[in-house]
């Protein structure tokens, strides 16, 4: 089976569907949106689909509106839906996800008279150019897809644990958490027995938060190579500063220590971080290639736990488990396991080795980059030299309207990307209200080409 459509969004998660409402909005009356990503994960992807009401919203309800025009877009559905939120609440992740459903199925409905969008359950497997610029992608379910314009939404995946392949023995599998969101592993975990979270980021508080909400009594464990943990929003925003940073400020290390200054003086350091949101991309562009490999390597881990924080209730939570000893961090890395009897031993590596044996070993490093390294789809479109590795190896290369910059950067390009995919061009771009001015910008890019054909 053959189709086409004059604009192909390629994914399942908030960007995609994000970049198809603003597509729909934007585009003329004629043209068609053609929406490719399984069903059960549309609109949701990781961040979206976990259920719990005790898994939060990291921003507030006033900040998450799918819509950069409509900032109330998301409070006011909630007031339709019977959950009434204040802008600055934090709600549910469950009800986000319902709500870009919801929106996305408003949407099929307002243009169903003219076909504007169309939804494909089906994946990406590979892409071939057209003589004419345009591309034919080959989906799973056989069908073959051909497009005038392509967006690459595919998000990111979750990171592998870092263990050799031989720590991943079949005698070692049953008590590895490869996926703490793919795998049923809670019904698996003993109500009084010891865990180890691989990780201490944002995925690592939610497993925490689960694991109370089952009412588990036993020992929570977790190991990263800092120890950190994300820091807490305040209940009460705090308005933010003028930025202290600029573009072609200076070396890093001179920068992160007037950012460091001025967050030791303001009255709360989070005005200060947040004040850089609108140069945080320019002062990242302008970095020469060695400065951002300085900033990933010794600046980034910092960054993102000051920069992607808790909401209140979450951070009080996890602060009581700290307190009463059931969560205990552990600075270190991750180095063996071996399946001892029943349980499992995880050697620690750290200025004082040390091992830890647990029941279940979850690995919680968070997302992994999504790059023709991780992804066979997007290898293939690598062979086809449609797309190349950005410079900082964090996605794929885009210019500045995000669109993907061909092997030898010829041509002009037909294809774009969204979302973390473009991390090593706009760095901060995982966060909604950073995507969503992003869906917007590339939709009206798109829009006026095909406008003057």
């Amino acid at each position: 089976m053959s189709m086409h459509a004059d604009v192909a969004v390629i994914g399942s998660g908030f960007s995609s569907v994000a970049l198809s409402l603003n597509l729909v909005d934007v585009l003329p009356a004629t043209a068609r949106v053609c929406l490719v990503g399984a069903t059960r994960k549309r609109g949701r992807g990781i961040a979206y689909a976990a259920n719990g009401d005790c898994l939060l919203l990291n921003v507030p309800a006033g900040r998450m509106s799918l819509f950069a025009d409509r900032p109330n877009h998301f409070v006011d559905w909630l007031a339709e839906n019977g959950r009434s939120a204040a802008g600055n609440d934090y709600v549910p992740r469950q009800l986000y996800g319902r709500y870009l459903g919801d929106s996305l199925d408003a949407a099929l409905k307002r243009t169903a008279n003219r076909a504007a969008l169309s939804l494909v359950d089906a994946e990406a497997c590979s892409a071939e150019p057209v003589q004419d610029g345009s591309l034919t992608f080959r989906l799973s379910d056989g069908a073959r897809l051909h497009t005038d314009f392509a967006v690459l939404c595919t998000g990111a995946g979750t990171a592998r644990l870092p263990l050799r392949a031989d720590q991943l023995s079949s005698d070692n599998h049953p008590f590895i958490v490869h996926d703490p969101w793919a795998e049923d592993w809670l019904e698996r975990v003993p109500s009084d027995g010891d865990i180890l979270l691989v990780g201490t980021g944002l995925t690592m508080i939610d497993q925490c938060l689960l694991l109370k909400e089952r009412g588990f009594r036993g020992t929570i464990h977790a190991v990263s190579r800092h120890a950190l943990l994300p820091q807490a929003h305040l209940t009460e925003r705090a308005e933010p500063t003028t930025p202290v940073l600029s573009a072609g400020g200076g070396e890093v290390s001179e920068m992160l220590a007037i950012l460091r200054a001025a967050a030791d003086a303001a009255p709360d350091w989070r005005a200060v971080m947040d004040g850089l949101r609108p140069v945080t991309r320019e002062i990242w562009a302008c970095w020469s290639p060695a400065q951002q490999g300085r900033f990933l390597r010794h600046a980034a881990t910092f960054w993102n736990v000051h920069r992607h924080r808790m909401a209140p209730r979450v951070a009080r939570g996890i602060e009581t488990l700290q307190r009463s000893g059931q969560l205990r961090c552990h600075k270190g890395r991750l180095e063996a396991v071996r399946r001892v009897g029943r349980r499992v031993e995880a050697r620690i590596n750290a200025r004082d080795g040390f091992a830890l044996t647990t029941d279940l070993v979850v690995n919680c490093t968070g997302f992994d980059r999504c790059t023709a390294k991780t992804s066979p789809f997007l290898a293939s479109l690598a062979d086809q030299g449609l797309i190349q590795p950005d410079r900082a190896g964090l996605g794929i290369a885009v210019d500045e309207h995000s669109a993907a910059i061909a092997a030898g950067g010829k041509g002009k390009p037909r294809l774009y990307a969204m979302g973390p995919l473009t991390a090593g061009r706009h760095w901060e771009i995982t966060a909604v209200p950073d995507i969503r001015v992003q869906a917007r910008s590339v939709a009206e890019t798109i829009g006026a080409r095909v406008s003057t054909g």
